[in-house]
């Protein structure tokens, strides 16, 4: 089901913790749950011009039957990597500083926006999930799997604001290497998914 694999590769984004994370939980932290709704909102719009910019970009060259099997082995690439870094490499660096120096919650989602939009990494998943989901189905179905990961990345983005205090005390190295471990796994499986599709070329 579309909506089931949207869930699942948003639900995979939440091992990704990095800057705009940490920006998020600080802001929460520094000025409030609307502050980090506001974060959240900058990140979710961030990710809709990144899936537009890749759709519209990459979109014909995903599509030329010459090249799709080329996009189905980068695809397969970026998600091992993720999956092979977050199961045995795992950046287990945390910090969070908080000021306390209330913002604008224009300020915030500007941030939350920019922090997000200017990192290739971001781009490089979107290929990846772009190519997979491409990759198993048509039409509509691959709206409705798009649309899934957006939500999902917002929601748990908002509830991260909401209980950013409780979250504080888990943002540890002894926590955070087995979210990374978990999420890695199910980064490994999209990623052979996508190298036995190349193999076989069993898709669409």
């Amino acid at each position: 089901m579309p909506f089931i694999t949207g869930l699942l590769l948003g639900l995979s984004t939440l091992g990704f913790i990095g800057p705009v994370f940490f920006y998020l939980v600080k802001s929460a932290l520094e000025s409030g749950f609307k502050a980090g709704l506001a974060v959240a909102l900058g990140i979710v719009i961030a990710d809709v011009l990144c899936l537009m910019c890749v759709l519209y970009g990459a979109q014909p060259f995903i599509e030329n039957p010459d090249n799709q099997k080329w996009f189905l082995l980068i695809g397969s690439c970026i998600l091992l990597f993720m999956g092979y870094k977050f199961l045995f490499k795992p950046n287990l660096k945390t910090k969070v500083d908080v000021k306390y120096k209330r913002k604008s919650l224009a300020f915030y989602f500007l941030n939350g926006f920019i922090i997000n939009f200017v990192n290739p990494f971001v781009f490089l998943v979107w290929i990846g999930f772009v190519t997979y989901i491409e990759s198993i189905y048509v039409g509509y179905e691959i709206i409705v799997a798009l649309v899934s990961i957006l939500l999902v990345i917002f929601a748990t983005d908002t509830l991260k604001a909401l209980y950013a205090r409780k979250l504080k005390k888990y943002i540890q190295p002894q926590y955070l290497k087995r979210v990374f471990q978990f999420f890695g796994v199910i980064m490994l499986g999209f990623g052979v998914r996508l190298l036995v599709l190349y193999f076989t070329n069993e898709y669409n």
